[in-house]
């Protein structure tokens, strides 16, 4: 993901499609000196590039160390040296010239938090109150335990612990549908297969798939998918309509897990991750969520379960 590092500091800002830098509290790079401008440039992803405008500033913006024309676009080459009002210390180097990734960045100052694993957690992944996540059409949904999924656009902002962030995403990949190689698997694709110890202490998952086997492995969290797995298992062995199988809330989930109620966020989280870095492309539907109800279940309705 396109990224720029300070000379002198090293700091190092993930850069956002649209990237405004200056003194105003709302750029996504401020910089406190007082020769920088308010609105004093921008980085912007033009399809394949980067492109650098001054945007009218007082001291200048330069590139390599050429002053650029106020308001025209120069395309900025990797390793590239950028200055903001200053040759000697507002100097930035261009140390990732690739495309932005999709992030979450804090409006009011700070390090963003870029998807990874497939997945935006905030406000840390530690603590998972909210999940960004792509769907399979392509677009971006923004989760919260309690509330609905609802669909994410560009610069749209949100609260996280009553902090505003914005979610920033290339449009092209806001709205491009995935694509799903030979060796990507969906959630429909698969079926799960659960060995269970007698004392169920160890649940381990295969995942098994157009003649491909993935062995998941036991985790802690594995017990928390065995117990939604039941749950669906038993509706459908009651001829519940696929639509109204395996619902629980999450209070049920608390009293029938072992788990610390503070962790079923977090170990939903990493079940998701877990699925996505296995090469399941729609990886967080592992886990879906009934808006407006606190209730959950496992995505998957081909399911087995044995005692090792």
């Amino acid at each position: 993901m396109g990224s720029i590092r300070h000379l002198s500091t090293a700091r190092t800002c993930c850069l956002e499609a649209e990237h405004l830098i200056g003194r105003a509290v709302a750029s996504s790079l401020r910089l406190d000196p007082r020769y920088v401008s308010v609105h004093h440039a921008a980085l912007r992803w033009a399809e394949d590039h980067w492109e650098l405008k001054d945007l009218g500033s007082r001291n200048g913006t330069f590139l390599d160390g050429q002053r650029l024309r106020p308001g025209e676009g120069y395309a900025v080459d990797p390793e590239a040296i950028i200055a903001f009002g200053n040759l000697t210390d507002e100097r930035w180097q261009i140390v990732d010239s690739t495309a932005p990734t999709p992030m979450a960045v804090p409006v009011d100052g700070g390090e963003a938090v870029p998807l990874e694993g497939g997945l935006i957690a905030l406000p840390s992944s530690d603590d998972p109150r909210v999940t960004i996540y792509r769907t399979s059409d392509g677009s971006f949904v923004i989760e919260t335990p309690d509330g609905p999924s609802a669909r994410i656009d560009n610069l749209q902002t949100f609260s996280v612990l009553e902090r505003p962030w914005r979610f920033s995403c290339v449009e092209d990949l806001r709205t491009a549908s995935m694509t799903v190689s030979s060796d990507m698997l969906t959630i429909r694709q698969i079926e799960l297969s659960f060995s269970v110890s007698t004392d169920e202490e160890h649940v381990q998952i295969q995942m098994v798939a157009g003649g491909r086997t993935v062995d998941m492995r036991s985790r802690n969290h594995n017990y928390l998918l065995l117990t939604l797995a039941r749950a669906r298992m038993k509706d459908r062995e009651q001829g519940i309509a696929a639509a109204s199988r395996g619902w629980l809330h999450h209070d049920d989930l608390i009293r029938e897990t072992p788990s610390d109620p503070s962790y079923l966020n977090l170990d939903v989280y990493r079940i998701r991750k877990h699925f996505l870095r296995a090469g399941v492309t729609d990886g967080a539907n592992i886990i879906e969520r009934r808006p407006g109800t606190g209730q959950l279940r496992i995505g998957s309705d081909r399911l087995t379960i044995h005692r090792a």
